[in-house]
């Protein structure tokens, strides 16, 4: 399935794959050169690599802790469950990721990379060398972030009456140029190893989780180093809020005059917007990253996709944490961001569909997150290839290949994935991961932080009361038709 002028269209090719890459495009039939090895495709659909651009790898191992709450409530319990992670529960954590991606045809991924309670160079070791040995595509942007929680919220006096703040603040975080030297010698460690498969990038939490001392360093990074800058930001109603009483003007507009706003720039979620914000987007050529079944999950709200793609605003699909989405297929991803966004217009002409939804999860996905050569079926692209069985339920009969891709397929009718001309899923499962002996492990992880995890959770819970009655009273005048911090 080839990509013209942003559709696609169905069409019998022989995939000619050297080195990696794709060579060329063949019309089916022509003479089969000596001395090359070749693969039966026929009855398969070939679609380009899905490219998943917003995920945490350190959350795979939280899968199902989380209950169903608003995102300041649902981080209290995430939040303590990722706390000091031995190296190997980090490998693995990452692997549990790798597995359920490739298995549902996804190629690449950036894993934006929280390490708690710092960020430490050997842990992130051992997430680079989980995605290695899983032979995924991914780019790694590790966190930084430099203020407590208490500073990342807008709480009023009265909303912490009665609450002991010793847990919270107490503990200086690491400054931000020792984060930093830590992002640094990890990427020279680690960018462009395993023959380009691995690449390195920088991620802040987001813009009231750093000092702007942060956020000028990650900037100047990115900068330096010519990759992707991916951050959070105006998730939340509240976040809103927060950027008003840090900076006196909405988060985008602050990331602009501090100069982070680049084409190397992804602004994940980026759901509660300013009115010039999508302008200032479109101005600066940064990228948005839609999160659609997480943004649902948490009920944060609704991301303006058909106006950002109405400003040729590039835009990527992320399916992010697996303990705030339950999974990591983005074929379900897809579905959700061609449909959701209709109960929001009435005009038809504005609906998202398949044919954008399998764009925006493959080849514009891939440009946000800086792998231009992915996520496309072309000569000079990545042998980065998922195959379809195209005698399976979802494709029966078949009318419209990109319609019933993206509306009626789940992966179970996968029938091998390559990266790089290397097949790494096959037959339902992966080639490259012993799967049982990764469960078998995760789940004594699993076990033992059940028992291990009730002191941590207990103290996350003593913000539960104060965020409660934050929310309540920005509730309230929300409902009035209000906004505290203009």
């Amino acid at each position: 399935m080839t990509e013209k002028v942003g559709r696609f269209e169905a069409e019998r090719r022989s995939i000619e794959v050297v080195g990696g890459s794709i060579a060329a495009l063949h019309p089916p039939g022509g003479p089969k050169p000596p001395g090359r090895e070749f693969i039966d495709a026929s009855g398969l659909i070939a679609v380009p690599g899905f490219v998943n651009c917003h995920s945490h790898s350190p959350d795979n191992l939280a899968r199902g802790t989380a209950a169903d709450l608003p995102l300041e409530l649902w981080s209290l319990t995430s939040s303590a469950l990722r706390e000091r992670r031995s190296h190997r529960e980090i490998y693995v954590s990452t692997m549990l990721g790798a597995i359920e991606m490739m298995r549902s045809g996804t190629t690449a991924v950036l894993d934006h990379v929280r390490i708690s309670p710092d960020i430490d160079g050997e842990a992130l070791d051992a997430v680079a060398s989980a995605w290695l040995d899983s032979g995924m595509r991914v780019m790694i942007a590790p966190i930084v972030s430099d203020r407590s929680v208490i500073e990342t919220l807008p709480f009023d006096e009265d909303d912490l009456a009665g609450l002991d703040l010793s847990a919270y603040g107490s503990r200086a975080p690491l400054p931000a140029r020792q984060q930093m030297a830590v992002v640094e010698a990890f990427f020279r460690r680690w960018h462009g190893e395993a023959d380009g498969l691995i690449s390195v990038g920088i991620g802040p939490s987001g813009p009231q989780r750093c000092s702007d001392e942060l956020l000028a360093a990650a900037g100047d990074f990115s900068r330096r180093y010519d990759t992707i800058l991916h951050t959070h930001v105006l998730e939340t109603r509240l976040q809103r809020e927060m950027g008003f009483r840090l900076y006196g003007r909405g988060m985008i507009a602050h990331l602009d005059g501090l100069g982070l706003l680049t084409p190397q720039t992804n602004l994940v979620h980026s759901i509660w917007l300013e009115p010039d914000d999508i302008e200032r987007i479109a101005a600066a050529d940064a990228a948005v990253i839609h999160n659609p079944v997480s943004n649902a999950r948490l009920g944060s709200g609704h991301c303006r996709l058909s106006d950002l793609l109405k400003e040729n605003i590039r835009v990527g699909l992320g399916t992010d944490s697996a303990c705030c989405n339950d999974g990591a297929n983005l074929l379900e991803t897809m579905k959700w961001a061609a449909l959701l966004h209709n109960l929001r217009s009435d005009d038809e002409k504005t609906w998202i569909g398949p044919q954008t939804a399998l764009r925006l999860g493959t080849s514009s996905g891939a440009d946000a997150i800086g792998l231009p050569d992915t996520g496309r079926l072309a000569a000079g692209c990545a042998a980065d290839i998922t195959f379809f069985r195209s005698q399976a339920p979802a494709f029966q009969p078949l009318n419209d290949t990109v319609r019933q891709l993206v509306l009626s397929e789940s992966g179970s009718a996968i029938d091998s994935v390559m990266i790089g001309g290397r097949i790494v899923a096959s037959g339902g499962r992966c080639t490259t991961i012993d799967e049982a002996a990764i469960w078998e492990e995760a789940q004594a992880f699993a076990d033992r932080r059940r028992i291990d995890g009730v002191a941590a959770q207990a103290a996350a819970h003593a913000l539960e009361k104060p965020i409660r009655r934050m929310r309540q009273r920005y509730g309230k005048l929300w409902a009035a038709g209000g906004c505290a911090c203009r």
